[in-house]
């Protein structure tokens, strides 16, 4: 991509998408919201707001996991195709993913449907879909919320809130990483639930008649309809984790690969390490596709989507990348070495390939 590309307002922006007007409103919430600590001082947080889960200390070396999140415009491409029977797996899996970063076992989850109407195949559908992905998670599905807010949405919304258990001497924030350490990627199953604004308006067009016209539109590329492939579920990785966290195999670090990308590794507690992504997998032909048609640069792309890496483990060692190896060909998941750790004088995350760096959540390109 040229400079004057690279420079220019972001395709993620002009879809509609601003990160930058994002992290502004959250330093405004957190200016509130950070004091609350306070209030609740017999049972402390064990993490900093801004991590992916968090975890409240019940005493006894307990620890009570929380976090929540939604699928965001995915439901959209639900829209366009009036299929409805797959988004619940991506609302289970974008909170379970969350919480097994603090090292927590995932056990419950209540969901929130937001609608402008009211449709019981459509719901059905959700709640298959929902079960599904309580299957993968190994969680229950304890409840929920049926909001029907028309002057608000229009359609649906789903989101979810999701707790589990963790011994709060087993949290983990990424505060052991040293410099020498091993990154593993684990492989995506597509897009997931991240960047499907730009994805929709480049693959399938601006309007919605033309996304409503190309969302059945076979893709030589792909195999397969494009709105089949931006639909695809989000990966679930709590099993093969689980296990790796029960094998007592020391992770120093499990981040889930979202909005933001590799930079999401830049989450963890420790500072003055630098994220070496010098190994990293070949790029799924969707987003290929979407680079392409698109003209979206190879920072922009880093930034908004996961590349086809959809979580990473910090191991110590080769003996740890084996049986990490072994666990994820388990459960047909394709991981491989994707790059090192070093000492840097801040905490930040590289692409040598590309010439990229990303530091907090924005990736960009340096000379």
């Amino acid at each position: 991509m040229s400079d004057s590309q690279e420079n220019a307002q972001s395709k993620y922006e002009k879809s509609g998408v601003s990160s930058r007007g994002a992290e502004d409103a959250l330093s405004g919430l957190l200016e509130h919201v950070l004091p609350t600590r306070k209030y609740s001082e017999h049972f402390p947080l064990a993490a900093d707001i801004g991590y992916f889960a968090n975890v409240i200390d019940i005493g006894d070396g307990k620890g009570i996991a929380f976090g929540t999140d939604g699928v965001g415009t995915k439901i959209i491409i639900a829209e366009l195709m009036d299929r409805y029977d797959t988004i619940g797996i991506d609302c289970v899996a974008m909170n379970v993913n969350d919480l097994i970063c603090v090292g927590a076992r995932p056990v419950s989850m209540v969901d929130y449907i937001g609608c402008s109407f009211t449709d019981t195949r459509i719901f059905s559908e959700i709640g298959k879909g929902l079960a599904e992905g309580a299957r993968h998670g190994e969680i229950s599905i304890s409840g929920g919320e049926i909001s029907q807010i028309k002057e608000i949405i229009n359609g649906v919304d789903l989101i979810g809130a999701c707790i589990g258990h963790v011994s709060i001497d087993k949290v983990n924030t990424g505060k052991d990483i040293q410099p020498g350490n091993i990154i593993i990627g684990l492989a995506s199953s597509g897009v997931h639930s991240n960047g499907l604004t730009l994805a929709r308006k480049i693959l399938l067009g601006e309007t919605r008649e033309e996304q409503e016209k190309n969302v059945n539109k076979f893709e030589e590329r792909l195999g397969r309809t494009l709105g089949e492939e931006l639909l695809e579920p989000t990966r679930i990785y709590v099993k093969p984790i689980m296990e790796m966290l029960e094998a007592d195999i020391s992770l120093k670090a499990m981040v889930h690969i979202t909005s933001g990308g590799y930079s999401n590794l830049n989450r963890v507690e420790n500072d003055n390490i630098r994220f070496v992504i010098d190994q990293p997998p070949e790029v799924p032909e969707v987003f290929k596709l979407i680079q392409e048609r698109g003209e979206v640069s190879d920072a922009e792309m880093y930034e908004v989507f996961n590349m086809g890496t959809g979580f990473i483990v910090v191991v110590n060692g080769k003996e740890e990348v084996k049986k990490i190896s072994a666990i994820c060909k388990k459960y047909n998941i394709v991981s491989q070495i994707i790059g090192c750790v070093e000492l840097c004088k801040e905490k930040e995350v590289t692409l040598p390939e590309f010439n990229l760096l990303g530091r907090g959540q924005k990736i960009t390109k340096f000379k």
